[in-house]
């Protein structure tokens, strides 16, 4: 079950993060407009939520929530290197340029 909630956890996390405007430029033109972006929230949403769900039904109350938030540091940093690396990878600007 902990391995379905990393799952969750990082699809949801990429979805909030290609609905920032920063990298939104990494999605096809199709999918770069308001409507998709809002969409893309609410499903990063729901990715964490089912992370959470599935830490909660796997252990106890309070060990759950301590759990789900230490995956939620390394996932987090995992994608914030993947993107910075797609970023320079296909050309783009770096954070300073």
């Amino acid at each position: 079950m902990l391995a379905l909630a990393c799952a969750f956890m990082l699809l949801g996390l990429v979805a909030l993060a290609l609905a920032m405007d920063r990298h939104a430029a990494h999605l096809p033109q199709a999918l770069a407009g308001h409507r998709a972006r809002r969409a893309l929230r609410i499903l990063g949403c729901m990715g964490l939520a089912a992370s959470l769900a599935c830490t909660w039904a796997g252990m106890d109350g309070a060990m759950a929530a301590i759990t789900w938030l230490g995956l939620l540091a390394p996932g987090t940093l995992c994608i914030a290197v993947a993107m910075a690396w797609a970023g320079r990878s296909r050309g783009g600007k770096g954070p300073r340029g």
